[in-house]
């Protein structure tokens, strides 16, 4: 299974999302892997990340062409936690428009995907791989319910099928609204709550993982 996390707006909690899925995984004794195209997961998981990143991941294995084999992306894994691993985004960037370097990350995907679920952060997206995959794959957008979000949404193609709602307190608008808007035929929800930005803010992320994280249904 791989579950591949975008949206069409910085800021909603794409990143945080996609790390609670791979803890929550994790902790169910599987072996899931954590795919971050954005540069984010390691200092929001409490690791050391430098403003320049200096650590070979996903991005330099897909520059490297196919004269490397497939397989030796496993070497790029770094142990997070227990069952939970992370694949950084490297020094070189992983989202490309072009069909080879689409073609070499779908790959890397599948191929970690033979040990255990896959959990990518695509952030934005914006190349939309998220076409590249296949019918077994999961593409979920992460919204909160906010207007700006929400016009958006309606221009950026989907699929919308899956969504998780980052539900703001004092918003006008609800899950109906959000599902009308976009198509979605399952929205799950996160209630904001200031206990996840005190734990990614502490790095305790992985080691505490706050009640609203730990309530909403993975895609299956």
């Amino acid at each position: 299974m791989i579950i591949w996390y975008w949206s069409v707006k910085g800021g909603v909690g794409t990143s945080v999302v996609a790390a609670a899925t791979a803890i929550r995984l994790a902790s169910d004794d599987c072996e899931a892997t954590l795919v971050d195209l954005t540069g984010d997961q390691p200092a929001l998981l409490g690791m050391i990340a430098g403003e320049v990143p200096s650590e070979p991941g996903i991005g330099d294995w897909v520059a490297a062409g196919d004269g490397v084999a497939a397989d030796a992306i496993g070497r790029l894994l770094e142990d997070v936690a227990p069952g939970l691993r992370l694949l950084r985004r490297g020094t070189q960037p992983a989202l490309d428009a072009l069909d080879d370097g689409r073609r070499r990350l779908v790959l890397a995907l599948e191929v970690l995907a033979r040990i255990g679920p896959v959990v990518v952060d695509a952030g934005l997206d914006p190349f939309e791989l998220r076409s590249d995959l296949t019918a077994r794959h999961r593409p979920v957008c992460v919204l909160r319910s906010c207007y700006l979000a929400l016009t958006r949404a309606q221009r950026a193609s989907g699929p919308y099928d899956r969504v998780v709602l980052v539900e703001e307190p004092g918003r006008a608008l609800r899950m109906r609204d959000v599902a009308s808007a976009v198509g979605a035929s399952n929205v799950e929800r996160v209630a904001w709550d200031p206990r996840v930005a005190r734990s990614v803010d502490a790095g305790t992320i992985v080691s505490m993982l706050p009640p609203p994280l730990r309530r909403f249904e993975l895609p299956a």
